[in-house]
């Protein structure tokens, strides 16, 4: 599963090993200090903080372009308090460029195998690298099922309908797994994956397209999950490999659900933030399962809660007044506006 090094604290990620979750894991935390437990599912991991078998987790939660991540929204609903004690203490941006990774063609083969001896100045790949094809003409007419992460394949819509319409859309519970089961299945399999190239160099996959998502601007945001055990009155993790945000904000996750005959309720809940001059960044609703058409609402809120007074305790005061019940979720520092600088650098 990972670095099981006893002496290092342990952070959970979605796997196998390069996927996005496993990029942002090691964007946030040294791998010389943290050891990296990947997991099968979001929800696994969500099970390795909460017994404390890992210290941290990093979740996907929402993505520009294909909007949140419902595996992950549904845990933090948490419908039977499964996960009580689970806090969100940070977040990472990640830019995330997709490519289209498998098995070349034969007359692909045979072009990248250089039927003319190559010049001196052609590149020559290591067996640690992914493999380029020829430039020209994307030749993907060998290609009949494509593997990805459903978020990757929504990402990734416009790409698919205009060079692969006709193959099948499979979905797998990562971007590295799509990439590491398309290995598996060797040169004679006419699948493809929508992976990273680190998923391509690590599972010796060539490149067959790169780039291919529908937004240039394609950046997931992840969550940093710790135990509320773990909560010692600075509710931010301190991620020592990322840019100072010590002039940013702060925002606060809240769930709640509402009493069910009056009406005007959420708009009520929605004007105690309002009246407190806080600033709503998100909202999202996910059915309760109590009755038919009754939801759990997550909202997110620029401030924070401290442990003693302050604009935002007072609002969830009020909050109690207005909601059937409701809990926080966490508190951490805003990197939004570092991860749109970021954004803008790359294109």
């Amino acid at each position: 599963m990972g670095d099981t090094d006893p002496k290092k604290t342990k952070v959970a990620y979605l796997g196998p090993a390069a996927s996005y979750s496993h990029q942002a894991a090691l964007a946030c935390f040294s791998d010389d200090q943290w050891a990296f437990l990947a997991h099968s599912s979001i929800k696994d991991a969500f099970t390795a903080v909460q017994e404390s078998t890992s210290s941290f987790a990093v979740i996907p939660f929402e993505n520009s372009t294909y909007g949140t991540v419902i595996f992950t929204l549904d845990l933090l609903v948490d419908r039977e308090s499964v996960y009580p004690d689970l806090l969100v203490c940070g977040e990472y941006y990640l830019p995330v460029r997709h490519n289209l990774l498998g098995h070349p063609s034969q007359s692909q083969s045979q072009d990248a195998s250089g039927e003319s001896a190559p010049n001196e100045d052609d590149q020559v790949p290591t067996d640690d690298s992914p493999r380029p094809l020829p430039e020209g003409k994307l030749d993907l007419g060998h290609i009949g099922t494509v593997y990805s992460h459903p978020q990757a394949l929504g990402q990734c819509e416009r790409f698919l309908a205009q060079h692969l319409k006709g193959a099948e859309k499979r979905e797998i519970s990562s971007t590295s797994k799509a990439a590491e089961r398309v290995a598996k299945e060797g040169p004679q399999t006419q699948a493809a994956a929508i992976s990273s190239r680190l998923a391509a160099e690590m599972y010796g996959l060539t490149v067959l397209a790169e780039s291919i998502q529908d937004k240039d601007d394609n950046t997931t945001r992840f969550f940093i999950l710790k135990h509320r055990g773990m909560d010692s009155g600075s509710h931010d993790l301190p991620l020592h490999q990322l840019p100072s945000v010590e002039h940013g904000g702060w925002k606060t996750l809240i769930s709640f659900t509402l009493p069910q005959q009056p009406s005007g309720t959420l708009a009520d809940v929605l004007q105690v933030f309002k009246d407190h001059d806080l600033n709503l960044t998100g909202i999202h609703s996910r059915p309760s399962l109590e009755h038919a058409w009754y939801y759990v609402f997550l909202i997110e809120v620029q401030g924070r809660r401290e442990a003693t007074g302050g604009i935002m305790n007072q609002a969830l005061r009020e909050l109690g007044s207005k909601t059937r019940g409701w809990r926080w979720l966490g508190s951490w520092k805003d990197r939004s506006e570092q991860a749109k600088q970021d954004t803008s650098d790359l294109q």
